[in-house]
C-alpha cells in the first residue's frame, strides 16, 4: 500500500513557518513516508524551497474557492480551506494522513495508515463530530468530483471544510471504532498546556500525546501567544532555523506559555 503525509498550504505564504515546523517534527519521529505539500500559485517559490529543506514534496493544485461570500465565514483564513479537497486527488498514493499546517506531531503516526477513511479525533467544540485536523482518507478522484458537485448545496457548521466533511460523511458518529481516533492524535494546543500544568497528568497523559493542533492562537502569527504551546513549537521551529535562533527568543516564549499557566492557576483549573 503506498502511503504518505499531506498537508496544504495556501493563499501566499503565511502558513510556510506552521508547515515548516510540522514536517520537521514529522521527520524527527523517523517515519520513512513521503510527505506531500500541496501548494496554490500564489505560495512563493522561496517558500517551497523552504517546504522542501523539511522533508516536503511540493505538488501545486487550483485552488477550490468557499462557495461562501466572505460575510458568512467564521474566519478570514476560512476563504482557502476547501482546497484541502485536493487531497483526494493525490491518486498515486492508496491512502493519506492529511495533517492541518497548524499541527505538530510528538510521537510517531504511521499506525494511522492502518485506519479506514474517514478516520478522525472528536472536534474539541463538537464532541461528535470530527476534527478535519488529522484525518485518514483514501485518495479517489471520483470522491472529490462527488464532493465538488455537493459543494455548494451541502451545509458547513463551520463554514468551511470541517464542517462540509462532517456533513459529507455525516455518518462518521455511528461508524466502527477505527474511524474514531483518540483526543491524543488532534489534542488542542490550550489542553496540551494544561496537561504540562499538572504533575498528574504529565505523568499519565503527556506520553499519549501524538499530536498537537494549534487551533487557536499560531505561535508565528499571534504576538504574543497567550493560549499555550508556544515554547515546544518555537524550540522545532529554531531547530530548523539556527540562524534565527537566541536564548532571549527562548526565554519570551517559556514567559509566554507560563502566563497561560498562571492564568489557569487565576481561575482555579
Amino acid at each position: 500500500m503506498k502511503t504518505a503525509y499531506v498537508t496544504l498550504v495556501c493563499g501566499g505564504d503565511a502558513y510556510v513557518p506552521g508547515a515548516e515546523v510540522l514536517g520537521r517534527s514529522l521527520g524527527a519521529t523517523g517515519t520513512d513516508r513521503p510527505r506531500i505539500a500541496m501548494v496554490t500559485a500564489d505560495v512563493s517559490e522561496s517558500a517551497i524551497r523552504r517546504l522542501e529543506r523539511q522533508g516536503w514534496s511540493p505538488r501545486l493544485v487550483e485552488p477550490i474557492p468557499n462557495p461562501r461570500g466572505d460575510g458568512d465565514l467564521l474566519l478570514p483564513r476560512f476563504r482557502n480551506v476547501f482546497t484541502k479537497l485536493r487531497a483526494w486527488e493525490l491518486e498515486e498514493v492508496d491512502k493519506a494522513v492529511f495533517l492541518d499546517a497548524d499541527t505538530l506531531v510528538l510521537q510517531r503516526i504511521d499506525e494511522l495508515f492502518d485506519h479506514p477513511e474517514p478516520a478522525a479525533a472528536s472536534d474539541f467544540f463538537l464532541p461528535d463530530h470530527f476534527s478535519s485536523g488529522t484525518l485518514v482518507l483514501e485518495p479517489s478522484r471520483r470522491t472529490l468530483d462527488r464532493m465538488l458537485a455537493a459543494l455548494p448545496t451541502t451545509d458547513t457548521y463551520d463554514g468551511g471544510d470541517q464542517g462540509f466533511l462532517n456533513s459529507f460523511f455525516g455518518d462518521w458518529w455511528g461508524m466502527s471504532r477505527d474511524h474514531r481516533l483518540p483526543v491524543t492524535y488532534n489534542l488542542a494546543h490550550f489542553i496540551y498546556q494544561f496537561v504540562l500544568h499538572h504533575d498528574h497528568l504529565t505523568e499519565r497523559v503527556l506520553p499519549e500525546i501524538k499530536v498537537v493542533h494549534y487551533i487557536l492562537q499560531k505561535p508565528w502569527l499571534a504576538h504574543p501567544t497567550l493560549a499555550g504551546g508556544a515554547g515546544i513549537w518555537w524550540r522545532t521551529y529554531f531547530d530548523g532555523h539556527p540562524e534565527e535562533d537566541a536564548s532571549w527568543k527562548r526565554r519570551l516564549h517559556a514567559m509566554e506559555d507560563y502566563t497561560f499557566e498562571r492564568f489557569l492557576e487565576a481561575v482555579g483549573a
